[in-house]
């Protein structure tokens, strides 16, 4: 066929590419838009097939309306301030600075911080509601504050500061203070009020040394030459720090700047910022702790030489997908409080070399805690002074729980209120040093908090887990043992202050003189904060918690063998774990990389389902049974879990049917078959990413964020929260939500830390059990997330995450065990880092503990990943994946796979997570419709369908484009046109 240049075919040529890139971006946003059906129906009220919401406490019959909403956005941001209220931690004081008085009140506010604050890591949740947002500058204006208009002016018309990012403070820079400035200062010198932020989200921790050398939770040189400039100028009374930072900031310089006050507020949300305010005014008594430790150097935690990114060496092997990093625990349970506290025992017991100079990074000489930690965890201070009384300690055998009976006595001339804080010391005994069980000298057992009005007292009792005293030994019994021996209790304010104490009833004479507190001062210890428990058993009890406490059936012992880097590696590569036995000969040291042996090769795979020999066949199950009398989704309403009327329910299904529920679009669809509605599913920890239905119709409330909430250290607080969390939910129609998180913070540089409680498995052992609980009273299925060992983000998707059992299971497991077992919670999401080498998704032992050990009913669903080969979706559902997140394609891959192969043991997981999935969305707010009220369609929706006829008439305009270019150019249809169009050329 003879080619017929023309330039009609020129421009056919043309329109036919452009045709061609406008169906690609077409078909694109369609599968992208279809991948988020459920945000998109939910922000256009679409979700629900006919479903309704009900049960709120802001109308007297529990229906949701316009007025009702009303009442409780008001509840709702009052909350938010209650948050900050009794979160904010005041850590330093001098000569009583704060609370300020009521002639001191014209202020400069100093720091990027003061007017463009973090409200929230930008990891999914809620969007702020511009119009009610408050920054600290905001907060003090409300509160009659008058602010430097000049220093705000200056900062408005500065060039723009560094961008703020994971390894740039972005402070402006000092060139600001010009002397024009500075003489603003004296109309304003009541107060400098300097805030420090500090910022890092999902898929990025922040960075540990940035470009400049400076470690990101050091002072910023932009930072030091504000409070240069306060200090020189003379000029201010007082200087008052904000720290608007989850991330435990390095406060060893307080001296240095003359600072008088020190107010964390972490991250307020969008409209909390008030309520810390109150605090400064002495309106509110500051009753928050801290959730963390606060170092003077911020990398001196033993996790800070093995965090992060470390290579596998596969040398002449081919590297796995997804395979090529890993990081390693090497400081075993020693994480946060645990190391800087029991390392500082054996310093004042000349035990284990514990004062050598390995691992000191403040420490002029050898390590010394007053040098190495700035303020403690569980610590803080209020504008009254306390005095506390362990009245009785009683245990109980059958219930296997200990009472602490504490009197609590405010000394001072204000109300307050008062964070009571029980601590345990389990003895160090011979038998944990040859056995490798390591103890830590002080750990969290439970707490409350109480009112006491100024000059009176409060009792309290604090009930606590006796296993919570328990090691778990995972070298010799390989499972939970009690020592013989004296166990010590206490109360203080902070793991260091309860240490003091129990040193102080325990050796007596022997640390006279010797005990310190955070700040060095000689103190003595309040043996009446003490009381101690001497265990029945002589010798060490290896059956005492031999059978779960959950579920008597099962037996506890090691599960995560192959989570131990030793387990694959070679001899010459074994590590040695931080042993209190001897600080100096096993502080960590980084493990740059590990070689890949063939047994760690084939680990890495995690492509190996295949079909059991003795699998049920496909044609063992019944699918689409018509009952005679049809059972809907809202018949099964309180329906026992293991009722064998499920089975009926489910038979009603055909396969294709029953992998709906098991696909997520950020939502699930509704299954028509049996009157079962959609719903809309959102993240995430630190408030909802949708859109209220009632009133204004405004984004969901950005609450203050999961650290504050852990610092109140008060279990009515936290579940409140939930509560409130779940009041969200309801005017927004949401009966799923992808939070709390409970990760444990190994390092204060961990990424998401604004969306996880504490640095202690214990304290989020308690506050998730709340939060989920809150939830649950108000009909939300919160997911607890992401579980577990995911405590980084650098290298999440595919990392090989290595620990000990004893830490698994007595710091990281912890976390989660409060929700999932002691609990209520019936949601659980799994992390995107290996157990080990094994994707979490896909780990056997994650299943075995859940369901088995702690005999949990909910639902499980993977963090969302798109195909990838360390992740395969038969091993995912085999080892208890519910559904897929973010993901509707892999359910067509196992139907797929069930019909060519005829796996009926696939089918059996389908059919197993139709249970969990019909079950909690019964428990959930969707389940509140009467039968009636429920008409279900499997229509489209109308934007898919507009969606699809966009796609066909794209895919029309390419075929006619294409087809016009070809009958220009190598036919004779145009040969007319193309003649005339010729002669006119010449």
């Amino acid at each position: 066929m003879k080619k017929q240049s023309t330039n009609k075919s020129g421009l056919w040529l043309g329109l036919a590419g452009s045709a061609v890139l406008l169906a690609n971006l077409v078909f694109t946003g369609t599968a992208i838009a279809f991948q988020q059906e459920g945000e998109i129906n939910h922000a256009l009220g679409l979700e629900g097939s006919g479903a309704t919401y009900g049960g709120t406490e802001f109308s007297e019959d529990g229906t949701l309306t316009d007025d009702s909403y009303a009442k409780y956005i008001e509840a709702a941001y009052k909350f938010c301030e209650q948050e900050e209220e009794e979160g904010s931690v005041l850590l330093y004081n001098k000569d009583n600075a704060l609370p300020l008085s009521e002639s001191e009140r014209n202020v400069t506010a100093f720091g990027r911080g003061s007017i463009d604050p973090v409200f929230r890591s930008t990891a999914g949740g809620s969007s702020t509601n511009k119009e009610f947002q408050q920054t600290p500058v905001d907060a003090l204006k409300g509160a009659g504050f008058n602010v430097n208009q000049v220093v705000l002016d200056a900062y408005s018309a500065a060039p723009v500061a560094e961008a703020r990012s994971v390894s740039s403070v972005g402070e402006y820079d000092a060139s600001i203070f010009t002397a024009d400035v500075e003489k603003s200062y004296a109309s304003y010198g009541d107060v400098a009020f300097v805030t420090l932020s500090r910022f890092a989200t999902e898929g990025n921790d922040l960075a540990m040394t940035n470009a400049k050398g400076k470690r990101m939770l050091e002072l910023d040189d932009n930072e030091k030459a504000i409070f240069k400039s306060i200090k020189d100028s003379g000029k201010f009374n007082k200087t008052v720090v904000l720290l608007n930072s989850v991330f435990a900031l390095e406060l060893d310089w307080l001296e240095e700047y003359d600072v008088d006050a020190v107010l964390w507020v972490g991250n307020p949300g969008f409209y909390g910022m008030p309520g810390a305010i109150r605090v400064v005014t002495g309106e509110v008594n500051p009753s928050g702790h801290t959730t963390a430790t606060f170092a003077a150097n911020s990398l001196s935690a033993p996790s800070a030489e093995n965090f992060g990114l470390h290579k596998y060496d596969y040398g002449t092997k081919t590297p796995r997908e997804a395979g090529e990093n890993f990081v390693s625990y090497n400081e075993g349970i020693y994480v946060g409080y645990r190391y800087y506290e029991t390392r500082y025992e054996d310093t004042v017991l000349g035990r284990g070399n514990a004062d050598s100079k390995t691992g000191a990074k403040a420490s002029n000489a050898g390590w010394n805690y007053a040098d190495e930690v700035c303020f403690p965890f569980g610590y803080g201070l209020s504008y009254t002074t306390y005095d506390y009384h362990m009245d009785n300690l009683e245990y109980n055998q059958e219930s296997d729980t200990f009472k602490a009976t504490v009197t609590v006595s405010n000394t001072g001339s204000v109300d307050g209120k008062a964070s009571v804080q029980l601590y345990g010391q389990s003895p160090y005994t011979e038998y944990d040093a040859l056995n490798g069980v390591e103890k830590s000298s002080i750990q969290l057992l439970g707490y409350d908090k109480v009112d006491v009005a100024a000059g009176e007292s409060q009792t309290v009792d604090i009930e606590v887990p006796g296993y919570f005293l328990a090691s778990y030994d995972r070298l010799g019994a390989k499972g939970y043992i009690l020592d013989a021996g004296d166990y010590y209790f206490a109360v203080g304010n902070g793991a260091h202050d309860a240490l003091n104490n129990v040193m102080a009833a325990k050796y007596g004479a022997e640390v006279e003189c010797k005990l310190t507190d955070e700040a060095g001062n000689v103190v003595t210890g309040n043996v009446e904060a003490t009381s101690s428990w001497t265990a029945p058993n002589t010798e060490v009890d290896t059956t005492k918690y031999r059978q779960s406490r959950y579920n008597s059936e099962v037996e506890v012992t090691n599960t995560f063998d192959d989570a131990d880097v030793n387990y694959w590696v070679d001899d010459n590569e074994k590590i040695t774990y931080l042993s209190r036995s001897d600080w100096d000969a096993t502080y960590p040291t980084t493990l740059e990389t590990i070689t890949v042996n063939d047994k760690l090769y084939n680990g890495l795979n995690m492509q190996t389902y295949e079909k059991a020999a003795n699998a049920k066949h496909v044609s063992d199950f019944n699918l689409g049974v018509k009952l005679d009398e049809k059972i809907d989704f809202i018949d099964m309403k309180g329906v026992a879990f293991d009722d064998p009327k499920w089975d009926d329910f489910l038979s009603q299904l055909t396969l294709s049917e029953l992998l709906i529920n098991m696909g997520d679009s950020k939502g699930i669809k509704a299954v028509k078959a049996v009157n079962k509605p959609g719903c809309t599913i959102v993240d995430g920890p630190e408030g909802m990413n949708g859109q209220f239905k009632y009133g204004d119709r405004r984004n969901c409330t950005g609450w203050a964020t999961l650290p504050i909430v852990g610092a109140t250290w008060d279990h009515d607080v936290q579940t409140r929260f939930g509560q409130m969390y779940g009041e969200d939910a309801l005017y927004a129609s949401i009966p799923i939500a992808y939070a709390p998180g409970a990760d444990t913070l190994r390092s204060p540089y961990s990424g998401r830390t604004s969306e996880y409680f504490s640095e202690d498995g214990v304290l989020s052992y308690y506050a998730a059990k709340n939060v989920s609980h809150g939830m649950r009273t108000k009909g939300l299925i919160g997911t607890v997330k992401h579980f577990f060992l995911n405590e980084q983000e650098a290298g999440r998707q595919g990392i090989s995450t290595f620990a000990n059992e004893q830490a698994i299971r007595e710091i990281y497991m912890r976390a989660f065990e409060g929700s999932l077992a002691e609990g209520d919670s019936l949601g659980v999401m799994t992390a995107y880092n290996r157990i080990g080498v094994m994707y979490a998704a896909a780990s056997q032992g994650i299943q075995h503990i859940l369901r088995d050990e702690w005999k949990y009913d909910g639902y499980i669903i993977d963090d969302a990943l798109t195909a990838s080969a360390y992740s395969s979706a038969p091993e995912m559902l085999m080892a208890g994946n519910n559904i897929f997140c973010l993901d509707t394609a892999r359910p067509t891959e196992i139907e797929k796979l069930i019909m060519d192969t005829d796996d009926g043991d696939l089918l059996q997981k389908v059919l197993d997570s139709n249970r969990y999935m019909y079950y909690i969305m019964l428990k959930s707010s969707m389940g509140g419709a009467d039968a009636s009220e429920i008409v279900v369609s499997d229509a489209a929706p109308w934007w898919q369908i507009l969606l699809r006829v966009l796609d066909v008439v794209s895919v029309v305009l390419v075929v006619c484009a294409v087809a016009m270019y070809v009958l220009y150019t190598y036919t004779k249809v145009f040969a007319k046109e193309n003649a005339s169009a010729a002669a006119k050329k010449n």
